[in-house]
């Protein structure tokens, strides 16, 4: 379920989600973008929605740089889910010039190495597999809900709410025992909530760019179904299964039957 925030975009309740266990709660796990530059409309439509707790996936460093704004009554979590961000850009506080050379560093490293904007997306949804720091922020995340669950809300957020956010969302729903194709629905679903925020960024830059560097930055603003399916696939490739992979996580199956319990109706 869409929630129509003023300037926090991808914002949604993933509540009425059906399950082989149940239906996931409304207005009990709700995920979206960065919270730095919430409005107080924002605030207010998150507080009316009983918003207990904020998981915030990003790395301390960008969280410094743009913390998220204070509500009321709400507890604050920190579990990053990658030690350093690939390009560390702010797309909403700089302008198009400001956004084009910072990319060029990374981009540079990309075309050095034989990658397309979709090849370096994949990779990194291979890594948040390899990579023994999201094993951590994943087992951490999914047992924060299971073992601490709030009297209402709890709200998870990286910067644009896709990639970190949209594999623990992924992982959350395999838990509470949504199929495979609504879960990459639910992750789809980013491409139409943040299209119109995306247009407005690639016409900031898109006069300080060449075609190929805009293509790169549409691909870092929406997603598509082979990122989502990279990560499963690596998850199969190592593991076994996503349930392995999970177990890796340190998840154990008791907090499993805890998700089901607190989540599902």
């Amino acid at each position: 379920m869409i929630i129509n925030l003023q300037q926090v975009s991808n914002a949604r309740d993933i509540g009425g989600i059906r399950t082989k266990y149940g239906t996931v709660q409304q207005n009990r796990l709700l995920r979206s973008g960065h919270l730095s530059i919430a409005s107080a409309n924002d605030v207010e439509m998150l507080t009316k929605r009983n918003l207990r707790r904020i998981i915030d996936l990003r790395t301390p460093t960008e969280i410094a740089n743009h913390p998220d704004v204070t509500i009321p009554n709400v507890d604050y979590i920190n579990i990053s889910i990658m030690s350093a961000t690939t390009f560390g850009i702010s797309y909403e506080t700089l302008n198009g010039e400001e956004i084009a050379v910072k990319l060029q560093a990374g981009i540079e490293r990309m075309i050095n190495r034989g990658e397309t904007p979709i090849d370096h997306m994949r990779i990194l949804y291979k890594t948040f597999v390899n990579n023994a720091y999201s094993h951590a922020g994943y087992g951490n995340f999914i047992k924060t809900l299971a073992n601490t669950p709030v009297d209402g809300a709890t709200l998870w957020h990286c910067t644009g709410g896709k990639d970190r956010c949209g594999t623990c969302t992924a992982l959350l729903l395999h838990c509470l025992g949504a199929s495979r194709e609504d879960i990459m629905r639910d992750y789809l679903q980013t491409n139409q909530q943040v299209l119109s925020h995306a247009e407005s960024i690639l016409a900031k830059v898109r006069p300080h760019v060449s075609p190929d560097r805009l293509e790169l930055v549409q691909s870092m603003l929406l997603v598509e179904q082979s990122y989502l399916e990279s990560f499963w696939s690596e998850i199969e490739r190592l593991y076994g299964s996503v349930d392995a992979f999970i177990a890796n996580c340190g998840v154990t199956q008791e907090e499993i039957d805890k998700l089901r319990k607190n989540y599902l109706e």
